[in-house]
């Protein structure tokens, strides 16, 4: 099976209800794994660790919209918790933009088809960009809240 290069492009990120979150200019995802120390005599000079907790984040830079921006201020300044989709489109969507109906252009709504992760996330910074001349933009960082898994299901 040949492997195919992704684009950037095809990597979006989407609120609770399968929206874009404003016109996304870049998004990340990061995960790791925290680990605790084992070592013990018995492992000589080298050292030994084992897995203890999994986390990951997601940060996003947008064209600013006071819609998104405030929605996103607002669940910051609550301190709640609030569900991501972050994934790939799907093959068969090429020509589709989110502009034509935001996450079902991005995802099979079928476990096995679906490349859409979710999970729950706070928001630790928000921040504004507004240079003389410039399109104003914002960055979002999330960090997750418990487990991310493959989406079952997607908002309609």
């Amino acid at each position: 099976m040949a492997q195919e290069i992704t684009r950037g492009d095809d990597i979006m990120l989407f609120d609770d209800k399968g929206k874009s979150l404003a016109f996304g200019k870049s998004h990340s995802f990061k995960s790791g794994v925290e680990t605790q120390e084992v070592s013990s005599k018995d492992h000589g000079i080298y050292s030994s660790k084992k897995p203890t907790k999994f986390n990951w984040s997601i940060s996003a830079e947008h064209m600013y919209t006071e819609g998104a921006y405030d929605k996103l201020f607002d669940a910051m300044i609550e301190m709640q918790p609030i569900t991501v989709f972050f994934g790939q489109k799907k093959p068969e969507a090429n020509d589709k933009t989110v502009a034509d109906g935001d996450l079902p252009n991005w995802s099979a709504n079928t476990p096995t088809q679906s490349t859409i992760r979710t999970g729950k996330v706070i928001i630790t910074s928000l921040e504004l960009s507004a240079q003389s001349g410039d399109n104003c933009t914002f960055s979002v960082e999330f960090e997750g809240v418990g487990k991310i898994s493959k989406a079952k299901t997607l908002p309609a």
